[in-house]
């Protein structure tokens, strides 16, 4: 930005000097921020229509959500396809059956993902059936694994010990435990951003024999930390003072002071997919940004100094506005790793006072 330097007349402008100031820059990463709750799972019995009494949607008090807990919300949305970005585990560790014992005598519970619960295989170059599709996701598929360490095919409508887990005849308790309950796989592109995962349906049949003749009701997978982050690089962070110095004469002249942004955890094509898919955005104190975003302003105490306000501009000279984002790709110059801008003061309609403002950076997934 050219800077108009102009004499001041001091008997003008005397007492109207700018106590020293400081503009506050804070870099703040993007938070995911995830409540766990570890609990078992308990589900009660309750006849079905065939005279089965077993553990069934409409048991007293029941909770038929089974609850599972990701391992790693933050996954590499560069990961290979046809590999994993992350384990799924039992809530607790187990999930625990509250049962009553069959009618038959022969009875088997079969508990799993199969072709009632509307499991498709997801789209994959493996052609991977055990990769199931999950609602309202792209590029993302779930595994899920049997207590005898095998994968479980999608969309199975035979009940087999291909099935998350079985509670036997005249068992009044049943529990699953093991490890890993599920996968995440890359299937496909995955945005960076954020990712949310719906709750899942996991059918129940009741056997005769070890033939399958009842549907015995659904239970809900449900995620109790379901969003993940997907992000190719990271922003440094940073609690940086500006400087603008002190005893400041009102007048046109305009005071400029660069800061650099940082990223790093990533290069080569994760770098530039990141910088296309991210953008900076701004936040202060209220009524501190401008409605039109072209301005930071000054606090707004008796002792602050009136009509001192700051613009930003970029390394090319173009303006940044506070309220619609800066695009992490909208420089191009020989570091891809540094975004660089200028703090810009400007004094002309000041009074005598002190500056007291702040501006805090965030990074938000387009």
């Amino acid at each position: 930005m050219k800077t108009v330097n102009k004499k001041l007349n001091s008997e003008v402008y005397k007492n109207t000097y700018i106590k020293r100031l400081l503009l506050v820059l804070f870099i703040v990463p993007a938070l995911l921020v995830s409540s766990v709750t570890i609990s078992t799972f308990n589900a009660y019995a309750d006849p079905d229509p065939a005279g089965h009494t077993r553990c069934a949607v409409l048991g007293p008090g029941a909770d038929f959500n089974l609850r599972a807990v990701i391992q790693d919300n933050n996954i590499d949305p560069m990961t290979p396809i046809g590999q994993v970005l992350t384990t799924i585990e039992m809530e607790g560790g187990a999930w625990n059956f509250n049962c009553a014992p069959s009618t038959t005598g022969n009875d088997r519970l079969y508990i799993g993902a199969h072709g009632f619960g509307g499991w498709q295989a997801a789209p994959s170059p493996n052609s991977d059936a055990t990769v199931c599709a999950i609602p309202g996701l792209s590029g993302i598929g779930i595994r899920l694994y049997q207590p005898d360490g095998n994968k479980k095919n999608c969309y199975t409508n035979i009940y087999s010990p291909r099935h998350l887990f079985v509670i036997d005849d005249d068992d009044n308790f049943g529990s699953a435990s093991f490890s890993p309950l599920a996968e995440l796989v890359r299937v496909g592109n995955i945005t960076a951003g954020y990712h949310t995962l719906s709750n899942m349906t996991l059918s129940t049949m009741v056997a005769q024999s070890n033939v399958v003749d009842v549907r015995h009701g659904t239970f809900n997978l449900v995620f109790t930390n379901p969003i993940l982050e997907a992000h190719l690089c990271t922003m440094v962070q940073f609690n940086e003072t500006i400087d603008f110095g002190s005893a400041i004469a009102r007048g046109d002249e305009v005071i400029s002071k660069p800061f650099d942004v940082w990223l790093t955890d990533c290069s080569g094509a994760a770098l530039t997919e990141y910088k296309n898919s991210a953008e900076l955005t701004f936040a202060s104190s209220p009524g501190r940004i401008s409605p039109d975003g072209t301005r930071l302003h000054n606090c707004d105490d008796d002792d602050c100094a009136d009509g001192a306000y700051i613009t930003f501009t970029d390394i090319e000279g173009d303006a940044v506005n506070l309220k619609t984002g800066y695009r992490l790709n909208a420089q191009t110059t020989d570091n891809d790793y540094k975004l660089s801008f200028s703090s810009n003061l400007h004094t002309e309609n000041t009074t005598g006072g002190k500056i007291d403002t702040s501006l805090t950076l965030v990074i938000n997934y387009l």
